[in-house]
């Protein structure tokens, strides 16, 4: 049986967090460089945790030692717990529409495998779903600490999936398929060969990522119908 893997990302295509992450990391750049609001003028939309790190500890012009990276997301996972448990300063926050529904099917089939997909730091995609009961569902996952363009995750992605299983795992990346929010996650599946289902769930709208070219791009994952059918191509 041909094995299908299929890779999440989290922050607007799971769940909403209400920009937890953001003012997560940036009380805790300040408290390890003394530096307020460093996040400003960094993009994070679709990118690793690493190149959003190094690109504030540039702007900022800090170096960045072993220890203070080690520090920064000791303190980053305390202030991610405490602003997931905030309001979300009125920016929507919660389990995306049929997130939840799908995954109980996915989790199911013996010719799928889920895994995560993220620029997430690990210890942060834990905490952000599992706050909203999700971090079950994945067995496993490549994180914005394996590498700092979110490109060179899937080549990870496909390492890992075949140490897991075995030598005889190895799979076509024409049988991943990556779901995400953003351009950059259309743009990974694309370079490394696999497939991309675009959801207009985060900072996109569907004409901006249909302009990416996915293999399906739709409002949300309410009708799950179009990845299906992609899936059983």
């Amino acid at each position: 049986m041909k094995t299908k893997l299929i890779l999440f990302d989290i922050d607007g295509t799971l769940v909403l967090t209400g920009g937890a992450g953001a003012r997560g990391m940036t009380r805790a750049f300040e408290e390890t460089w003394g530096v307020s609001n460093a996040l400003a003028r960094v993009d994070v939309a679709g990118r690793t945790d690493s190149i959003i790190l190094a690109d504030a500890l540039r702007l900022t012009e800090r170096d960045g030692t072993p220890d203070e990276i080690a520090r920064f997301r000791e303190v980053y996972q305390v202030y991610l717990r405490e602003e997931l448990d905030a309001n979300g300063h009125g920016r929507p926050k919660g389990e995306l529409p049929g997130v939840r529904a799908l995954l109980d099917v996915l989790v199911e089939r013996p010719d799928v495998s889920l895994a995560l997909l993220t620029g997430n730091f690990p210890e942060a995609a834990e905490i952000k779903l599992d706050y909203f009961d999700l971090w079950r569902y994945f067995p496993w996952g490549v994180f914005g600490d394996e590498a700092m363009d979110r490109h060179d995750l899937l080549p990870v992605a496909l390492r890992r999936h075949r140490d897991r299983a075995g030598v005889s795992a190895d799979i076509d990346p024409a049988d991943v398929i990556i779901i995400g929010d953003t351009p950059h996650d259309v743009s990974c599946a694309q370079r490394g060969g696999a497939r991309a289902v675009a959801v207009a769930t985060g900072s996109f709208d569907v004409t901006t990522l249909g302009r990416c070219q996915p293999d399906v791009v739709c409002a949300d994952l309410a009708d799950p119908a179009p990845f299906f059918a992609l899936l059983e191509r």
